[in-house]
């Protein structure tokens, strides 16, 4: 499957995720305050002196121990929860705002509007999460915000603010992190097998039509690209609009450059999970050269409630999506 990774753009992720300013990331897990006890398992983990189990994981800052089978995860950005969500897993802290029911699809928000809050993405509260009494803490962007963290518990980090990896890397590494490779394997599996059955089934529509998702930006500008490319990609889409091969954007342009457009058939852009676009992109909507750009004066400019990858239920979803798109074409 095609990947595709995230440059830039806090500003677009900011707005669906409620506070989120990162990249994409490569897994890695800080060295944390919990140390191994006598004795080891047979695959080479430790015993803590409760006789909780134990493994060895290597991260971007060592090798760490963490929880054989994490049960109570507090996560430091909205990302994360959800990618622990569709490992499975629920954790029992988030930060403020990240169970917003305009941003979320209603069974994400269902199963994280009754969590905990540990503080502000970026400004973790360490009494709120030692409240918890978690065995294993998420972060994936705030590196020296976290470091406080590790007499509470392990912290695993992930730096997906600098690293510039992808999404489907970084959930994978997260699975591995709380032993969760197999619920992983299952949900991969479920959109390989969508992904394919689409591709299948609408190959001319597919071969002859060209796309490009967008967004808007402030101060007169839209934004390229987006992690949904990473899914158009795997269909089978034809990405134009100039841009880069293999990546995903922000890429910003200015209102006068919506000519870029011009090579496409199609465009995907974004709203929110209750369907309404952010006022920047609604703004965008509204202007004039939008509304003189060929694809979108043939009818064929599309709304995704799945713009921002975020795990490989958004995915599937993206991918339903994408199919009502085609059926369009």
């Amino acid at each position: 499957m095609a990947r595709s990774r995230v440059l830039s753009g806090p500003v677009e992720r900011t707005r669906f995720l409620g506070g989120l300013t990162g990249a994409a990331a490569t897994l890695g897990l800080t060295a944390c305050g919990v140390n191994g006890s006598d004795g080891t398992t047979p695959d080479g983990g430790s015993q803590e002196p409760s006789g909780a189990a134990t493994r060895s994981v290597e991260t971007d800052n060592g090798t760490v121990q963490v929880p054989r089978e994490p049960k109570r995860v507090v996560v430091l950005e909205n990302y994360d929860a959800l990618m622990l969500l569709d490992l499975g897993l629920v954790p029992v802290g988030i930060p403020d705002g990240a169970a917003n029911p305009q941003l979320l699809p209603r069974d994400v928000y269902e199963q994280l509007k009754d969590v905990d809050t540990i503080g502000a993405s970026g400004t973790p509260n360490s009494q709120a999460i030692a409240a918890l009494k978690p065995d294993l803490i998420i972060n994936q962007f705030y590196k020296e915000k976290s470091a406080a963290l590790r007499t509470i518990a392990p912290v695993a980090f992930f730096d997906w603010h600098t690293s510039g990896a992808f999404w489907n890397e970084q959930i994978a590494k997260l699975a591995t992190a709380v032993n969760r490779e197999s619920r992983l394997g299952e949900r991969k599996k479920e959109y390989e097998s969508r992904v394919t059955e689409v591709r299948t089934t609408y190959r001319k529509q597919i071969d002859t039509t060209t796309w490009a998702p967008l967004s808007g930006g402030p101060n007169g500008k839209f934004f390229l690209g987006t992690p949904l490319v990473t899914v158009m990609r795997d269909v089978g889409l034809r990405i134009g609009a100039g841009l880069p091969e293999k990546e995903a954007g922000f890429v910003p342009k200015s209102y006068e450059e919506m000519d870029v457009l011009k090579d496409c058939d199609a465009l995907i852009y974004s709203v929110q999970a209750d369907g309404r676009a952010t006022p920047t992109t609604q703004q965008l909507l509204d202007h004039k050269l939008w509304k003189g750009v060929p694809a979108v004066k043939a009818g064929r400019a599309f709304p995704s409630k799945h713009f921002v990858m975020a795990n490989y239920s958004f995915a599937i979803a993206a991918v339903g999506e994408i199919e009502e798109m085609l059926k369009k074409m």
